[in-house]
């Protein structure tokens, strides 16, 4: 049946943060950071920290604050919303003989405005309640660039295992992980025991996420990445879920200059999913599963404009499972991943850089996706056609005065997410507001 598309109604809210200030430059790479408050307020400390040993010159203390507003509607006329606040401090010391570091971040979210009622957001824990928890405490050794080993809480950005920092407080692992880079090849690997999610005070083993309980699985992970050649990257990365499931991925992206002003990027993933061991995680008719998703994404760039289109294929035994952080394919958008057994979907996507024709540090990016065919893993019912449309803006100011202020960035999304037979439209609205100064 074919799906009616709404029109799309898309707001723009505002969230801010106070940090780095954004380029007029469609990278969006960061400029050179301001001066550590301690530096500016006392700048005699800074000429007399210029003696100490690296361990204690070089140490960093890093103030994040953030407030985040967020409201859903569903397509099946069920609401969350909320507004927190909170954030994250973080110290890490420099290197000590070159060769050990250490460092701690402290995160919270608070509740501002959290209806009983509307719980889910996943800004507090459940019941719309705050947390507070020490999310990172490690300690390192490293070998110049050829190894790093670092023990305890920490993150880990690697495939389907990331911070999947897209609420109030990232994701965070207890481990032990060494990585490093030789030439051409850079490697991690890592035995991961725990894992505190987003919206967690508590570390828990990595099977409760992926929904097993009573259990205490741990996992492990090995990756690595190839750069054989300017603007050609190669991933390939595993994760192992004791007695869960196993999922191993790879990516390759190149980026070719067509002309002076054109350029082209091509990239391309596949994922490999199948039930392990005592496979307690089954959400399917069949207790060993496997199920596979590929995706392959074209991109062509012109100054501060980046057009792009992308489509995926997901195999029918099973949903993609990713619960030990966010989704990394090219249609993971603010509501659906396009992800579900069987679905095929394709996307657009439009990125344009406004610092040159209205303001410093203004860009937006919206993207439209379809997914069909989907069906239900466990009863093989055929799942609703669905569509998402997305907006985002973002607006990181570089000439807020007094520049305490400085680095202040703005971030206002919307989606309207359009599912056949569904009651009515889904939308969501985030605000965000970020402020992040180096104090030491």
């Amino acid at each position: 049946m074919a799906l009616k598309y709404a029109s799309s109604v898309v707001a723009v809210v505002i969230t801010a943060a106070l940090g780095w200030a954004c380029p007029a430059r469609a990278d969006d790479a960061p400029p050179p950071p301001l001066a550590p408050v301690v530096d500016r307020l006392f700048p005699e400390f800074k000429k007399k920290a210029a003696d100490l040993p690296p361990f204690l010159r070089d140490a960093d203390v890093i103030l994040h604050l953030r407030t985040f507003y967020f409201n859903r509607h569903k397509p099946d006329d069920t609401d969350n919303e909320a507004l927190a606040t909170g954030g994250w401090l973080s110290y890490r010391s420099g290197w000590l003989f070159d060769t050990f570091s250490m460092g701690a971040t402290f995160y919270g979210s608070a509740p501002l405005y959290a209806p009983d009622d509307r719980d889910g957001t996943l800004l507090l824990q459940p019941d719309q309640k705050g947390y507070y928890v020490p999310g990172e405490a490690w300690g390192a050794l490293r070998y110049k660039d050829y190894a790093r080993f670092t023990g305890y809480r920490q993150k880990i950005d690697v495939g389907y295992v990331n911070s999947h920092d897209n609420r109030m407080t990232p994701n965070t692992f207890e481990a032990v992980t060494l990585g490093g880079k030789v030439g051409i090849l850079e490697y991690f690997t890592g035995y991961l025991w725990n894992m505190k999610t987003r919206n967690s005070d508590d570390f828990v083993s990595m099977s409760v996420p992926a929904g097993v309980k009573k259990h205490h699985d741990v996992g492990g992970l090995a990756g690595i990445r190839l750069t054989p050649m300017k603007d050609l990257r190669i991933d390939l990365n595993n994760v192992y879920g004791e007695n869960t499931f196993n999922i191993a991925y790879g990516e390759i992206d190149y980026l070719y200059p067509l002309t002076a002003d054109w350029k082209l990027r091509a990239s391309a993933q596949f994922t490999d999913e199948r039930a392990v061991g005592e496979a307690r995680a089954a959400r399917t008719e069949e207790k060993y599963w496997s199920t596979q998703v590929g995706g392959a994404r074209v991109q062509m760039i012109y100054g501060d404009l980046t057009l792009g289109a992308a489509f995926s294929i997901t195999s029918s035994d099973n949903n993609i499972q990713s619960p030990w952080g966010g989704y990394p394919g090219y249609l993971s958008l603010m509501d659906q991943d396009f992800d579900r057994a069987g679905e095929k979907a394709v996307g657009v996507g439009a990125t344009f850089d406004f610092s040159r024709i209205l303001t410093q540090g203004l860009t937006a990016f919206t993207n439209f996706a379809w997914g069909w065919d989907a069906i239900n893993p466990t009863t093989r019912v055929e799942q609703p056609r669905q569509a998402e449309y997305d907006l985002t803006v973002d607006y990181r100011p570089p000439w807020l005065k007094p520049t305490f202020l400085r680095g202040l960035w703005f971030r206002a999304r919307g989606a309207v997410l359009d599912q056949e037979h569904a009651k009515q439209l889904g939308y969501q609205f985030r605000l965000t507001i970020n402020w992040e100064r180096d104090i030491f």
